[in-house]
């Protein structure tokens, strides 16, 4: 706990460092981040001895692209996804032994999120509080294959930004390789066209809060079958993606809500930064995620899926709390630039509100998950008889 917290408070520090040393914080922080998600040590549940297992076992490289290129199987295990069988064999080929493998695995990670999200960033240090809570520990130590479809749908939301669909479906395709959960990431090329007015968001927000109540009675089975059944996946298959575990509990939608507020309570100052295209397009990410915490939150494949949007919420307060007290944009009318400002007092206050429950967060997953077993960080750069590569 002791690491993560260092590396939590030193990216909230840069919330409120001028900028060159929120620069450099940012720095270090993303090579914290790195070394945590590329060196522990069997941390991160059962899923740690499956993928090491999986790596271990996996073919040649040949054999993977014969399997996936003409379906002749001779010995690739059809239990995972192909594309992430091969990124499996390509590294092991090169020589790395699974921790090497977790490493490159990270660094990869980490380059697609921060090259994907860089022109949408404002500010790194909400969009990290929200990424070390919400997607870091589960998307990083234990769900790996879903967590780069994520560090991919970061790399690809300039092409729907820019509509430059011809990129962004081919990269649905090997996202999709990597974990058919990315099939969601197909209709969301669609998602600029969702309204994202004041009006529309109160109404959408308070019409679905309601759904929360009656959530365990939708039924959408036969729909998840059907989306399963297309990306290839077994009837035995396709009925575990219905197994309505894991229902997401009230804090989850608390939060969402909480986010929706602020974001109508600073419409004007959000809407009007100096990223319009950007900001439109986290909101729109936002409404997306809504009806995951409401009306469809019983769903385990729809509240895994989430962790595509509510990466939105860090990117919202990125813009509002960038030029904190200052207006963003130059305007002529000082009325309609006073709106886009936040305000000392509201700032501090937020701010300090938003990286504590984002903290407190962090540590209530850290300490529920498994018993804590996360609790304490485990590198294996410590560990005797442990190396990068194989056979050493």
């Amino acid at each position: 706990m002791v690491l993560y917290s260092i590396t939590y408070l030193l990216n909230m520090l840069g919330c409120y460092a001028n900028k060159k040393t929120a620069k450099q914080l940012w720095y270090v922080v993303i090579i914290l981040l790195v070394f945590m998600s590329g060196t522990r040590y069997y941390m991160g549940g059962n899923d740690v001895y499956v993928y090491e297992g999986t790596y271990n076992n996996a073919p040649s490289v040949d054999v993977v692209l014969k399997y996936l290129f003409t379906g002749i199987n001779e010995g690739v295990n059809t239990n995972f996804d192909t594309g992430f069988i091969l990124m499996c064999s390509i590294i092991k080929s090169i020589g790395f032994s699974y921790f090497g493998f977790m490493l490159i695995w990270a660094i990869i990670f980490y380059i697609l999120m921060v090259n994907g999200l860089k022109e949408f960033v404002s500010d790194w240090a909400p969009f990290i509080a929200v990424f070390m809570y919400k997607i870091m520990f589960y998307d990083t130590f234990i769900s790996i294959r879903q967590g780069m479809t994520i560090a991919m749908f970061c790399f690809m939301l300039r092409f729907i930004r820019d509509g430059k669909w011809y990129y962004y479906f081919p990269m649905c395709i090997l996202a999709m390789l990597e974990h058919a959960g990315a099939v969601i990431l197909i209709p969301l090329y669609f998602i600029t066209h969702l309204p994202i007015s004041k009006r529309f968001i109160t109404i959408y927000s308070l019409a679905l809060l309601p759904t929360f109540f009656i959530s365990s009675y939708v039924d959408i089975s036969d729909a998840i079958i059907n989306v399963a059944s297309w990306v290839g996946r077994s009837e035995s298959s396709a009925l575990k993606w219905t197994g309505a575990l894991e229902k997401i509990s009230f804090i989850h939608t608390l939060e969402c809500y909480i986010i929706v507020a602020l974001v109508l309570l600073f419409y004007d100052k959000i809407i009007n930064n100096k990223k319009q295209k950007e900001a439109k397009l986290a909101l729109q990410m936002l409404l997306i995620a809504v009806p995951m915490f409401t009306l469809f939150r019983d769903w385990i494949v729809l509240t895994r899926e989430k962790d595509y949007f509510v990466m939105s919420y860090g990117l919202l307060m990125g813009y509002l709390f960038e030029g904190k007290t200052t207006s963003v944009l130059s305007y002529d009318n000082e009325e309609y630039g006073h709106l886009n400002t936040i305000g000392t007092n509201n700032f501090k206050i937020i701010s300090l509100l938003f990286f504590a429950a984002c903290l407190i967060g962090m540590i209530r997953f850290v300490n529920a998950f498994d018993g804590g077993v996360l609790r304490v960080f485990q590198t294996f750069i410590l560990r005797d008889g442990v190396s990068l590569f194989r056979g050493w």
